[in-house]
């Protein structure tokens, strides 16, 4: 086996672990108050042991489960839940798409529109392509959408949100940077779109990867809330420049997918601080 094939099964035990203990005390989320969570997702197709690319046949019955549960949640619902204004159903989620590649289009749009799931697609608008028609649906070479490719999902009611202006850290670069990273994509993407860009989704979203700073710049940009990848729920109180997200992964069951809806893996955010306090340490 080489490396990146024990790495795949290392993280995979880690993470079936993490769901197996979240009944224990410190590992799972325990409150009074409903959870809703945000659900992150990158790429669709075979991805052979490639977590960040789910299949379009288990996207398809963990969208087609969420909506018999009644569970999916619009980025509406979240915002106004943390702002204490509704209660949710416990264990809604929110859908959300990272990066902007084109099998959001031709594998996972058919899939949410099926089953009516919201979604918040985020993209880097300065790495959107201008080719004037969209790709064959077999085509999956481009790492980005096109325009007109975009304009389907939001004809379909797919929410775009901004991933930066390219995919880089707003954390790792100067304030200024930051700041026209934030404010370009928001403007073009609102241009194009039509759509008021309200989220925004830090690249790569490690806690090295945005800061008090960079939260403040996202408001100061426009945006009503920013993600990142840190594991959790949210919950009324929550700060919308901050707000939790967890990863789907690829080469996981239904089983899985639904412990996790449930809450199975926000102890995971215990990793994500431990590894930060060590990348920290090694500054």
């Amino acid at each position: 086996m080489n490396g990146s094939g024990l790495r795949w099964y290392v993280k995979k035990a880690a993470r079936r672990a993490v769901v197996t203990g979240a009944g224990f005390p410190g590992l799972g989320a325990s409150s009074d108050r409903p959870a809703i969570r945000a659900l992150t997702y990158h790429r669709f197709g075979p991805g052979e042991r490639d977590p960040f690319s789910v299949t379009p046949s288990d996207f398809e019955r963990q969208m087609a489960w969420l909506a018999a549960e009644g569970l999916a949640a619009s980025l509406s619902d979240v915002l106004e839940y943390a702002r204490g204004r509704t209660t949710p159903r416990d264990g809604s989620v929110l859908v959300t798409i990272d990066d902007g590649c084109p099998s959001v289009r031709t594998h996972a749009l058919p899939i949410l529109r099926r089953h009516r799931i919201p979604a918040v697609v985020f993209v880097p608008a300065g790495e959107i392509l201008d080719r004037p028609e969209p790709a064959p649906a077999h085509e999956t070479d481009a790492s980005r959408m096109s325009w007109a490719e975009l304009a389907e999902l939001v004809s379909a009611g797919v929410t775009i949100g901004s991933h930066a202006w390219t995919h880089h850290s707003l954390g790792r670069m100067p304030p200024a940077a930051a700041r026209e990273q934030l404010e370009r994509s928001r403007t073009l993407l609102a241009e194009r779109t039509g759509q008021s860009i309200g989220a925004f989704a830090y690249p790569f979203g490690t806690r090295a990867d945005y800061t008090q700073t960079t939260a403040a710049l996202a408001a100061e940009a426009g945006y009503d809330c920013a993600f990142t990848s840190q594991h959790g729920c949210i919950r009324p109180g929550a700060d919308l420049m901050e707000l939790p997200r967890i990863k789907i992964e690829g080469g996981e069951d239904l089983a899985m997918f639904q412990r996790i809806v449930h809450g199975g893996m926000d102890g995971w955010r215990l990793i994500d601080r431990t590894m930060w306090r060590l990348q920290s340490s090694r500054a």
